[in-house]
């Protein structure tokens, strides 16, 4: 009985000393200057058999061999696919994230939130467990706790560091806790997963917390819904539109998620889904060398494809792709993103009110030559309104230049 609560107090005491290191880090980090050397031990490497090889990927490496040859005798292809899933969580969480920044897949301060928040999760199951919760109460307080101690830490940086509250990083932290669970309830819980059953979807909507399984994948859901806008939406102006699209986009999914298993309303989506996307083949076929079909203030059309709301960045190749909305471009923007696909132009459309583009040398002329050091060439800068800019992308690749285009829209 006495070990019994020693271990109680002590998942609990390890839970409480975890949770303030999780808020105080932060600080420690920005106060002592560490953050700046964080990022640059990431890009210390060495040589090896004419490769350059980080000592991060080298350190990591070598613990996960280590720990292999100690847990052989434990592990089982059931817990390798586990950790192949982890592994692609993360890198899923990476290539959603910071696109700007560029991060190697290897930076600590690119992996911090997903492996803090993961052992957190961990932390925090053993507490819990130690206090016979089930295992969906679990899963709930976890997921609730961990949008509380981020949402909490964040808020309180602005106070302490004169740091700026973002979204984005409390989503980073909330997917760390679901990557942590997915770790914890499908090595440690596995057996009460499989008690459950592995079903998706459930009769009523009330059974989806009282099922292990469904509680989680609907909690990963939503995770990575925040995860995905919150990205490309980071300005904290946008927070309320940030909190409105992730839940009406999560309300949708469950909604079409938990009625498909219906017959009448599986018809209905299938056929529904089918239309649109036979129209949308239609029109890309249509206006696929037609690049800007049509533009208007918060939309934009591109070979067919219409795109609300979001800012976008055009290759020059041709392919496209969501990126944060932004008005105003840094150095690491530029160097870490912008130089490296930018060839002969770089074309921006400042939005309709011309508010946008902000960041490069001289914001007083529309059209500039800027030296790209990553390229080692002049490259063509143009800054004009949106309406203008998406004229001027059409007849620029008519004559056959390769263009970046960023659209503020």
């Amino acid at each position: 009985m006495k070990k019994n609560k020693e271990k109680f107090y002590y998942a609990g005491t390890n839970l409480i000393l975890y949770t303030l290191l999780l808020i105080a880090t932060p600080f420690l980090i920005v106060q002592n200057y560490l953050q700046q050397m964080i990022g640059m031990t990431s890009q210390l490497s060495f040589t090896l058999l004419g490769m350059n090889i980080p000592y991060i990927v080298a350190i990591a490496i070598t613990f996960v061999i280590t720990l292999a040859v100690v847990l052989r005798h434990k592990t089982k292809i059931s817990h390798i696919y586990v950790w192949l899933v982890v592994i692609f969580m993360m890198i899923l969480g990476q290539n959603s994230t910071d696109y700007y920044f560029n991060h190697k897949f290897y930076e600590l301060q690119h992996n911090w939130h997903y492996i803090a928040y993961a052992l957190f999760s961990f932390i925090m199951y053993r507490h819990l467990k130690q206090k016979k919760y089930t295992s969906e109460r679990i899963i709930q307080r976890t997921f609730i706790s961990a949008i509380c101690i981020s949402t909490f830490d964040e808020a309180i940086q602005i106070l302490i560091s004169s740091r700026v509250f973002d979204i984005c990083d409390i989503a980073k932290d909330i997917w760390g806790a679901v990557i942590g669970m997915v770790a914890v309830f499908f090595i440690i819980e596995k057996r009460k997963i499989i008690r459950d059953g592995w079903k998706f979807r459930q009769k009523k909507v009330s059974d989806y917390f009282k099922n292990s399984f469904s509680l989680l994948f609907l909690e990963m859901i939503l995770a990575y819904l925040l995860l995905l806008i919150s990205s490309i939406l980071s300005n904290n102006e946008y927070l309320v539109t940030v909190l409105l699209f992730t839940f009406t986009a999560f309300f949708i999914f469950f909604f079409i998620f938990h009625n498909s298993q219906k017959k009448v309303y599986r018809i209905i989506f299938i056929s529904t889904s089918v239309l649109i996307l036979l129209l949308q083949s239609v029109f890309f076929i249509k206006y696929n060398k037609s690049n800007i079909v049509y533009n208007e203030k918060g939309i934009v059309v591109y070979k067919g494809i219409p795109i609300p709301y979001f800012d976008i960045m055009i290759f020059p190749n041709g392919t496209f792709r969501l990126v944060d909305k932004k008005i105003y471009f840094n150095q690491k923007d530029k160097f870490n993103r912008i130089y490296l696909h930018a060839t002969d132009i770089l074309l921006i459309g400042s939005g309709a009110d011309g508010e946008g583009g902000m960041g490069f040398i001289d914001e007083k002329r529309e059209t500039q030559f800027v030296f790209n050091p990553i390229k080692k060439l002049p490259l063509q800068v143009i800054v004009l309104k949106t309406p203008e800019a998406c004229k001027e992308f059409n007849l620029l690749k008519s004559k056959g230049y390769d263009v970046m285009f960023i659209i503020h829209n």
